[in-house]
């Protein structure tokens, strides 16, 4: 039974006992109408600009205004009404169905089929007021924005919203905090010139933090600069959050100039300090290496610890460490932070413009105490330790990534014998300037590519030996150097996959696919599907499905004309990404292919739980089924391909370039075919698809 709501409903024909035939049929599922009948243009055209409609019915006859007329009059008068073409049998035999959807109509129903015309008004309906609860959502949104807006005005903390590094917002209390008068005097200045240059590593890195853990950030002592160029003691918090739909991160700034009482100092000793050796605490350390990453750690493992805790219990343990630390403190610059670590362990952080050398000290650190002599409970021991020894190498390593080259180099020297100092080395690839020049050379035509525009797409085929109506292609980025030679991608992609940059080819290589498809829509009946790669880098992105959502209602193309394609090993190794991706795709309609595919033993694992909507032969493999005369390897291919049929998983063989590649692929079932045995790739998508009809 429908709802009891009354429906305004304008039918465009002139025939009456067809539209009594529809009204009785709605009637009888106890649909209440409120009907407005015509057949004159100008009569619907009024309608449809004055009265409130829910649903508009055209009748698909001739001297009767076109499915193209009505959308044009919804369209002029900005209303959101579904337009449902009526079809009868005399138009069917005239034309396809699908026209009917193709020259803008919403749905259809045969007139002669009531269960269809009841089904198709009753989703339309529902597809109604789902849109309109979700404008109702948008105006409800925007006023509480609005709202925020207003309480940002008039809050006394100091607020702002740092979007790419530049001030998007900054509320009043902000300005006066800084000393700016407008708005607009903070549009094109950095958060980091907020700060002086001493403090800038300091605040890059606390917004690194947040962002990379997408929570708060705890506050932190900085200093600030106000517009006359003094500087005042700050407290910053972060967080990150989202402005107009777009990543950002918002600040809290607070003046920490007034003296701080004795509670809320003794309460920063506690946390600051240890309570039982009066070396720094761990959390106050790691909070200074988070800050500052330009210097030396020495991570100090006590040999004796154990064994004193089980002979002796804790109260000597404590006595050990007390003395250990006594030992320590005087050895090292007040630039120096010695800090109580954990249970046996010492850390020392040794920043650069510290006047203590490292590797000195550590060696002086280890031979004080295997020759001290300690007294606890009344005995005599001796002990020693082993130290792991890291200078740190940037600013894009955190506090825990630090401590774990040197735990593990610690446990290096334990593992030697003990007594000793290990330094840790990082392996060739993680270490700085290790870059081959052949490297740095392809990331700069990378780099220059991607700013100069000398980037540009081929399109190759694929074709099914089904349906010649189906035009697919498969697109490639191609990359220029400066003599506007065409560079191989297979090298160029993953070192950009490597160093982060795919992402972004990635992003150009969709806007410039997404605009080939509009410029197309324009000349062809049957708007193609384009395959395009997805790196990596994009598929552990987790912004990368809100910017394409946005490309698409930018764009007003339909999404089911893109697939993107993942390689089996990136959704293999990125799996629980890969599938995220997968169902916000599934919900935008867009396709989904695993490229490179069938190649591992738990292929059919993947596929099974991923569901994608093609896979994608691996051309290699096709070659070895080619020449293979193993019956195990074939009978392999025709599970997995019976399998992704199966699941409703279309199979493309990619990288077709012989005749016997192509014969031996018709035994599996595969129709879909793409490789330079159908045509090379090429710069405009214009393959005639005819030439494989029948």
């Amino acid at each position: 039974m429908a709802d009891s709501a009354i429906v305004n409903l304008l039918v465009i024909d002139r025939s009456r006992s067809d539209i009594d035939h529809i009204v009785k049929t709605l009637q009888g599922e106890g649909y209440q109408l409120d009907l407005i009948q015509t057949d004159q243009a100008d009569e619907a055209n009024s309608a449809i600009d004055y009265r409130p409609l829910d649903l508009v019915l055209l009748r698909l006859i001739d001297d009767l205004p076109t499915i193209a007329e009505v959308r044009l009059m919804v369209a002029e008068a900005k209303q959101d009404i579904p337009v449902i073409a009526v079809v009868d049998d005399e138009y069917r035999q005239r034309h396809k169905a699908a026209h009917v959807l193709e020259e803008g109509a919403d749905n259809y129903f045969c007139l002669d089929d009531a269960d269809h015309l009841v089904s198709v008004i009753r989703k339309e309906l529902q597809h109604l007021q789902l849109r309109k609860r979700e404008q109702s959502f948008e105006v409800r949104f925007k006023e509480s924005e609005q709202r925020s807006r207003a309480l940002l005005e008039n809050i006394q903390e100091a607020i702002a919203y740092i979007h790419e590094g530049v001030h998007a917002y900054a509320n009043p209390a902000y300005l006066q905090l800084f000393g700016y008068n407008h708005k607009e005097d903070l549009a094109e200045i950095q958060l980091v010139h907020m700060v002086p240059p001493g403090y800038r590593d300091a605040l890059k890195s606390v917004l690194r933090r947040s962002i990379r853990s997408g929570k708060a950030i705890e506050p932190v002592e900085l200093v600030g600069i106000r517009s006359n160029g003094q500087t005042f003691p700050i407290l910053l918090e972060c967080a990150p959050t989202r402005m107009n739909d777009e990543p950002c991160t918002q600040v809290i700034v607070r003046d920490a100039t007034p003296e701080k009482s004795a509670y809320n100092q003794q309460l920063e000793n506690l946390l600051k300090y240890d309570d039982t050796t009066g070396l720094y605490s761990r959390r106050f350390f790691l909070e200074t290496l988070e800050l500052d990453h330009n210097g030396t750690v020495l991570y100090i493992l006590l040999s004796g610890y154990t064994a004193i805790r089980a002979a002796m219990g804790f109260e000597a343990i404590e006595q050990f460490m007390i003395e250990v630390a006594g030992l320590l403190k005087p050895m090292l610059a007040p630039e120096d932070i010695p800090a109580h670590f954990a249970s046996g362990v010492l850390t020392v952080y040794i920043p650069a413009n510290s006047p203590t050398e490292p590797q000195e000290q550590a060696e002086e650190i280890r031979k004080t105490i295997a020759e001290h002599s300690f007294q606890v409970g009344g005995k005599l021991f001796t002990t020693s330790c082993c130290i792991g020894f890291y200078k740190t190498r940037g600013s894009h390593e955190s506090a825990v990534q630090i401590m774990a080259h040197a735990d593990r180099a610690c446990e290096s020297a334990r593992q030697k014998g003990g007594n000793q100092i290990e330094v840790y080395i990082p392996p060739k690839e993680e270490r700085p300037g290790s870059i081959d020049p052949q490297d740095e050379v392809a990331l700069r035509l990378i780099r220059d590519a991607l700013t100069k525009g000398r980037l540009s797409l081929s399109y190759q085929p694929i074709v099914s030996f089904e349906n010649a109506q189906e035009a697919r292609y498969k697109v490639y980025l191609q990359i220029a150097d400066e003599a506007n030679k065409i560079q191989p991608m297979d090298k160029l992609g993953a070192l950009a996959s490597r160093y982060g940059l795919m992402g972004a080819m990635d992003k150009w290589t969709i806007i410039r696919g997404l605009s080939t498809l509009f410029e197309l829509r324009k000349t062809v009946t049957h708007q193609p599907i384009l395959f395009i790669r997805l790196s990596r880098n994009s598929v552990v992105d987790k912004d990368f499905f809100e910017w394409l959502n946005k490309r698409f209602k930018d764009s007003r193309l339909t999404s089911h004309s893109l697939v993107l394609e993942i390689k089996e090993d990136d959704a293999d190794e990125c799996f629980e990404e890969t599938r995220q991706l997968r169902g916000h795709l599934r919900e935008l309609g867009c396709g989904i292919a695993l490229s490179h595919f069938g190649g591992k033993p738990h292929s059919e694992r993947l596929l099974r739980d991923l569901l994608p909507d093609y896979i994608k032969l691996d051309g290699s493999l096709i070659e070895r089924l080619a020449k293979a005369k193993d019956e195990n390897s074939r009978l392999a291919m025709a599970n997995l391909t019976r399998q992704a049929q199966e699941l409703k998983a279309r199979v493309v063989a990619a990288g077709v370039s012989t005749a016997p590649q192509m014969a031996s692929i018709w035994q599996f079932g595969v129709t879909l075919v793409q490789g330079n045995m159908i045509a090379e790739a090429d710069d405009k998508p214009d393959f005639d698809f005819q030439q494989y009809a029948g």
